[in-house]
């Protein structure tokens, strides 16, 4: 059978040469035999020397065509391979199994038609293409990101309905700006009680967008679609016109077209509460299509705004009912005038926009109205702690006489003062001040203040006054226990002599001080950390801490001398006929002997500190002015971190 198939072999490649080939096979074959035969040796030399040529060209021209056959063989194949593919369906393959984080591969694998026969045409006549030839497979690859919501806040910490309501409106006006190829997309509110438009956000390439938030109605286009609620359209918006027109740029800008449409809050409403504008750099780039776009964007909007105001609503309520609940918790762990009015006015900032609060109340020491608490963001020139109002001409003053309270768009348009003449106020803004009433008397004033004009309004009155009436109960039952312990001189933990109690010696002391030319010297001592020790061993250490200090603070002074609590957890002590130099080394040991002193509770034992403030009488001071330098002085102790004295 391998005879066979060599034999097979044979005669193919001999049926497989050229007519040449075959003659030069014979002229070999004869050379060859011609070479035996004959006995010349020069003839024979020449005859084997054709026979070598002759099998020489066959073997090269036997190999030539063995190598065409295989590339033959291979294009055979892959046209075979072609013909499959082409006759695949075409198909979507998305891989959905893939992790977190990976890409989505799409594959598109095309699937032919039906053969169409197609005229080509050769030699001038037309023949049939029955197939035409197979498109390529594409592959198209996603990042998973564009299919998936993830939460940005943009280095923003504000959360809550608010947040998420500016974060939808931004992601609307994006989609605004890709579909219509704006050059600045943006959503405006109508305020018709301060006549503003109050920008709520937008998405701009330009630079020289505002950087104001409010501005005023006018005769702009904006201002037009916020009064008769009609939307606009202009193709052409002239270059030297377009400060009047545009209001939202801050400097001419390449804008051609621009288009607004007036977004209403409900179907019964007839005025717009917002304006959303958009404006293109080429000319007639809108018309009555993008009108019915933008009508669909309107009312989504609208729905929005109807949800989300519903949710504001109740986000703000919830918080009034928090910052009452924070309230009451304070006051119940430190009950005076200064935890009144510092609570007030910080949960009075968390709620609306500021840059100064300030608490009115009434000094019995002055006999007057005195600014007992301030808080000023932007530490600039604003009244001073402690000021005292003119009764006569202060817009303070005269919501404190009427009860009523008050809001100022712009204070620059008022000629009369905050608080006195002389005060340096630079703010032009905003002001409310709401009145601290009980059933029976106004006990001070409440001032919030913006530098922003048109910043509050009757709304936000009413939410402050939610806090106002709190606060105002609480200085009620505060006035009560004044009166009540007008007729006790001692404090009921500790048994020195009350605040009010150790004032009016003070004062006594102070004058008799200046009159007979001696020295007095205040110490005020404050427990460091007390929040730490109440939360870590109960509210019943908070007693055993105080009647401790003022154990040791009365066995070290002389009979005297005098010594009162003051404030939550702050001693006051009066050292007659005593430098502050001496005041100072007295406070030391005090200081040491607190620190080493191991207190024990419930089995617990541990050790406190104490910061000191030290100041002597200047000559002809009052007894105000050596209780504010060492009030100052204590403040520098506790601020270095504690458990040290300091001396004014």
């Amino acid at each position: 059978m391998t005879d066979a198939r060599r034999f097979d072999s044979i005669f193919s490649l001999l049926h497989s040469l050229t007519f040449a080939e075959e003659l030069i096979v014979v002229v070999g074959v004869v050379s060859f035999l011609g070479g035996l035969a004959l006995s010349f040796v020069f003839v024979k030399i020449m005859l084997f020397l054709l026979f070598g040529a002759s099998v020489a060209y066959m073997i090269v021209r036997t190999k030539k065509r063995i190598g065409l056959s295989a590339q033959a063989e291979e294009r055979r194949d892959s046209l075979i391979a072609e013909e499959e593919h082409d006759n695949q369906m075409k198909k979507l393959v998305f891989d959905d199994y893939q992790a977190s984080g990976k890409q989505y591969k799409i594959d598109f694998v095309d699937e032919p038609e039906s053969p169409q026969p197609i005229l080509l045409k050769r030699d001038g006549m037309a023949t049939e293409n029955k197939a035409s030839e197979p498109e390529k497979s594409t592959t198209i690859v996603f990042d998973l990101n564009e299919f998936i919501d993830a939460p940005d806040n943009g280095g923003q910490t504000e959360d809550g309905p608010r947040a998420e309501f500016n974060a939808l409106i931004h992601r609307v006006l994006s989609v605004v700006k890709d579909i219509h190829f704006a050059h600045t997309v943006a959503l405006f509110w109508v305020n018709r009680e301060k006549q503003q438009l109050v920008l709520e956000s937008h998405i701009s390439d330009s630079g020289q967008f505002m950087k104001h938030r409010r501005l005023p109605i006018g005769s702009d286009l904006v201002s037009q679609i916020a009064v008769n609620g009609k939307p606009q359209i202009v193709n052409y918006v002239n270059a030297l016109g377009q400060s009047d027109i545009l209001p939202y740029y801050e400097t001419i800008e390449a804008v051609k077209t621009f288009v607004g449409i007036p977004i209403f809050f409900s179907g019964a409403s007839q005025y717009p509460v917002a304006v959303l504008v958009l404006d293109c750099l080429e000319s007639d780039a809108y018309g009555n299509e993008t009108i019915t776009s933008l009508a669909q964007i309107a009312k989504l909007i609208s729905t929005f705004t109807r949800s989300y105001t519903s949710k504001y609503d109740l986000l703000l309520d919830s918080e009034v009912l928090r910052s009452i609940s924070r309230v009451r918790e304070q006051l119940s762990m430190e009950f005076d005038a200064h935890s009144i009015t510092r609570s007030l006015a910080e949960e009075v900032s968390k709620i609306i926009p500021w840059d100064y609060v300030a608490v009115v109340l009434f000094d019995d020491s002055r006999k007057s109205w005195v600014v007992h608490y301030l808080m000023n963001r932007m530490n600039d020139p604003y009244v001073a702690l402690m000021c005292e109002l003119d009764a006569q001409q202060s817009l303070v003053a005269s919501v404190i006489q009427e009860g009523i309270p008050k809001i100022i768009d712009d204070i620059s348009t008022v000629s009369m003062p905050r608080f006195y003449q002389s005060e340096r106020c630079d703010s032009k803004g905003a002001l409310m001040i709401v009145p601290l009433n009980s059933l029976s008397r106004c006990y001070g004033a409440l001032v919030v203040e913006s530098k922003d004009p048109k910043t509050y309004s009757d709304a936000d009155v009413k939410l402050i006054q939610k806090l106002t009436e709190t606060s105002s109960w609480a200085l009620e039952i505060l006035s009560l226990t004044d009166v009540m312990n007008n007729y006790v001189s001692l404090d009921e933990t500790t048994g020195v002599a009350t605040r009010k109690s150790f004032m009016g010696r003070l004062q006594e002391e102070v004058q008799r001080a200046n009159d007979f030319s001696y020295e007095v010297s205040l110490v005020m001592i404050s427990i460091d950390r007390m929040d730490e020790h109440i939360a870590r061993y109960g509210k019943d250490a908070f007693d055993f801490i105080l009647q401790n200090v003022s154990r040791m603070v009365k066995v070290s002074i002389r009979p005297y001398d005098v010594v009162g609590r003051f404030d939550f957890n702050c001693f006051v002590v009066l050292l007659v006929h005593t430098t502050s130099n001496e005041a100072s080394l007295w406070a030391e040991k005090i200081r040491k002997n607190v620190a080493s002193n191991i207190l024990n509770i419930e089995n617990k034992s541990f050790s406190i500190t104490i910061s000191v403030g030290v100041s002597g009488a200047l000559e002809e001071a009052s007894d105000v002015d050596l209780l504010e330098n060492t009030d100052r002085v204590l403040r520098k102790a506790i601020d270095a971190g504690g458990n040290i004295v300091r001396v004014y």
